[in-house]
């Protein structure tokens, strides 16, 4: 039987943090992400609401998503399914969502290129296309790191991706 094992590259260890050259790369698992949708799920919500170029603070907040959807990150926890009194649809989706966060001098300019993106130019959603995957961008607290959400599915593609582009961006590339 041919072996064509080094056609392939080695798997990642998804808990391990990754060297971007000019920014580092850190997974992260929340204690719980909550899709909610409805109507008014915008005002329905204690938590932080959290816009693009928003940041996010330590702890529990909302991701706007669209008028009509937030993510809950590390927000109570709620019953799935639809919630006739508040008129909305709850789902965990915990397991739904990478998340890592991108940090050090070059973290933006890793990202500038795969997505056009200003921190001048505010957005009621921090949904953005980033290398053309669907991702949730934002900042922390600290301004200097950036938080990503994608679609489990996707992760391995986005860590390849702002890997690709770190080597791009670095001094002498």
């Amino acid at each position: 039987m041919r072996d064509d094992s080094a056609r392939w590259d080695a798997p990642r260890d998804p808990a391990a943090a990754v060297d971007l050259g000019i920014a580092g790369l850190t997974p992260l698992q929340p204690i719980r992400q909550t899709l909610v949708s409805g109507p008014m799920v915008l005002t329905q919500t204690d938590l932080p609401l959290i816009e693009w170029p928003g940041a996010a603070p330590e702890g529990a907040y909302a991701l706007s998503l669209r008028r009509d959807r937030v993510l809950l990150v590390n927000g109570p926890e709620l019953e799935d399914g639809w919630d006739k009194e508040k008129a909305r649809a709850v789902s965990d989706a915990s397991d739904a969502y990478a998340v890592f966060d991108l940090s050090g001098p070059g973290a933006f300019d890793i990202l500038r290129r795969g997505a056009e993106l200003r921190l001048d130019i505010p957005s009621c959603s921090v949904a953005r296309m980033l290398f053309g995957l669907g991702v949730f961008l934002y900042r922390l607290e600290d301004g200097a790191t950036f938080r990503l959400h994608v679609a489990r599915a996707q992760a391995e593609a986005l860590v390849g991706s702002l890997g690709a582009a770190g080597r791009q961006a670095a001094p002498g590339a």
